[in-house]
């Protein structure tokens, strides 16, 4: 029979278009759900609240909340008022999107409407406070919704708790976790988590222990997230047997522990020393079936070359990189970072040479950690052969290895070097820095060439090269360490007149010239003023007190 013989056309009405709306909205198509209005619109069909709470869902899903939110105004205009729902859902949106002060503004046109805010509405509230960091914000509403009967569920007082946890304030959370139970509403597993991890957190490990014994007492079966923040926490805190008796229950209990969880314990055992315990999990972990990631191998390098184990780093190294984990550099960076800020150089130098070994081509990075490690211990000439090694790899020196260079150059005394880099620098294109420059001061002052110094420090003024804190704290101190104490007198009077924020070292150097040239009230003066702007007294600025007070 055919489709259009006697058959009868049915149109469809408003409720099918907010039936295949509200579908859509479920589906996570807005763009249909917006598509569907305009058909709506186009047929000329009366709209009404649901239609228009389907839309506004919809834009909200899409990102539109400017959009929903202009709907939302026009509503009344277009002869629908909008209800509670959809005042929760635009409240809701703005909250997800951290639009608190224009979220508080529809709840009180809510409120003026007469319509009563729900649960959803304050949880909504609560939440988009709780997000953005604003728990008093967030405690205010919630003593609001209490105070005029709504009654908090268990979404709430969960997304209450946490944002006292995340502020630290774990023992009122607990407060709130306790009241859950005396009211009848039994705490899920996320309120045992969010709790666990607040106490993880703030270090309180009895109160956490006593909550997930309490937890399991309950019959809620700790998951993967429960058992993770355990592990998490006791092994940042060092505490490593108790990290691998959890990990041993967790397995127990038949939830697999997952790369994070492995790469958890075996990074803490390393930082330990226990590197065979470390090396155990290791194994296990590729037993189980679980594929190791680049930080599993990092954490173990890392471990093993810190330790001295380097015949067992290089190992590791092969082996991930024939499992196509390090495709670049990257990786190797921290490795020889760490072995240059241990002092152990010659091992750094040991590490290089391997990696260019096996076909990996250094990048500056590697280079200038490198260079900056001969330099930490004295041996510049060592740098610069690293420098030329550089250069013939094809890589240009950046400003970074400019600034190692010279660093290394004035550690040592070696200033004419110095400055025959930073003149060979400028040559090169390469333009200096605001650390250059203070490099290069702090240098010159030390080795007496105060005038040289207040060239350079002219130079620099007149070049537009930003001059902060630092370096004038550095020209300060330099001025009265080569008997120009006027001089830095004059230049602190000048900072008080600029747009500088001075600081405790500033304050303590010219409490140390007052006092050089007898201006004793001044320095007392000085040494209030610390206090007076919200700053604290050094060690040092006591000692520079104390001293000439003896004196």
């Amino acid at each position: 029979m055919s489709r259009g013989a006697g058959a009868q056309v049915v149109s469809p009405t408003l409720c099918t278009y907010s039936i295949l709306m509200d579908c859509c909205c479920r589906a996570g198509r807005p763009d249909l759900v917006v598509a569907f209005f305009g058909r709506l619109l186009r047929l000329g069909l009366r709209l009404n609240v649901i239609s228009f709470n389907n839309l506004l869902k919809g834009l909200c899903q899409e990102g539109e909340v400017d959009k929903a939110c202009n709907l939302f105004h026009e509503m009344p205009q277009l002869g629908v008022q909008p209800n509670v729902v959809i005042y929760t859902s635009i409240i809701d949106a703005l909250s997800k999107c951290g639009a608190m002060d224009k979220a508080e503004v529809v709840l009180q046109q809510m409120v003026d409407q007469g319509i009563e805010p729900n649960i959803r509405t304050y949880t909504s509230l609560i939440h988009g406070y709780s997000a953005s960091g604003q728990w008093k914000a967030a405690a205010r509403v919630f003593k609001e919704m209490v105070s005029v009967g709504v009654l908090p569920n268990a979404v709430t007082l969960n997304s209450f708790m946490d944002s006292l946890c995340k502020h630290r304030r774990t023992k009122d959370a607990r407060d709130i976790f306790d009241s859950m139970a005396a009211k009848g509403q039994k705490p899920d597993i996320f309120s045992y988590s969010i709790m666990l991890n607040g106490y993880a957190k703030e270090g309180y490990f009895e109160d956490m222990t006593d909550l997930f014994n309490l937890m399991v007492l309950n019959g809620i079966v700790p998951n993967h997230h429960i058992f993770n923040i355990l592990i998490n926490a006791y092994a940042k805190r060092g505490l490593m047997d108790e990290a691998m008796h959890m990990f041993e229950v967790m397995r127990q209990q038949g939830v697999n522990p997952n790369v994070v969880d492995y790469v958890v314990v075996m990074d803490s055992l390393c930082k330990m020393g226990r590197m065979d315990a470390a090396l155990d999990k290791f194994t296990q972990m590729v037993n189980q079936g679980v594929s190791p990631n680049k930080a599993v191998y990092q954490c173990l390098v890392l471990g093993s070359c810190s330790h001295g184990h380097f015949v067992k780093a290089k190992e590791l190294i092969s082996e991930a990189i024939n499992r196509g984990l390090f495709s670049n550099s990257v990786f190797f960076y921290p490795v020889i970072n760490d072995l240059c800020k241990e002092g152990k150089v010659k091992e750094a130098q040991d590490m290089f040479d391997f990696i260019l070994g096996i076909g990996r081509r250094p990048d500056v990075i590697m280079y200038n950690s490198l260079m900056d490690g001969y330099c930490l211990v004295g041996k510049v000439e060592e740098a610069l052969r690293v420098l030329d090694a550089m250069k013939s790899a094809g890589l240009q020196p950046t400003a970074v290895t400019y600034a190692i260079l010279l660093n290394g150059y004035c550690k040592i005394g070696r200033i004419a070097d110095g400055l025959s880099l930073f003149r060979e620098m400028s040559l090169s294109g390469v333009k200096p820095t605001t650390f250059m420059y203070n490099i290069i001061l702090d240098g010159l002052f030390r080795s007496g060439r105060a005038v040289s110094a207040k060239e350079k420090f002219r130079t620099m003024s007149e070049s537009g090269i930003p001059v902060g804190i630092v370096t004038y704290n550095i020209v300060l101190h330099g001025f009265c360490r080569n008997n120009c104490t006027d001089e830095a007198i004059e230049l602190f009077k000048k900072l008080r007149g600029m747009n500088v924020k001075i600081d405790v070292i500033t304050l303590t150097t010219m409490i140390s010239a007052m006092f050089k040239t007898r201006r004793i009230e001044e320095a007392k003066d000085l040494f209030a003023t610390i206090s007076a702007i919200g700053l604290v007294p050094s060690v040092v600025s006591y000692s520079v007190m104390m001293t000439n007070f003896i004196k």
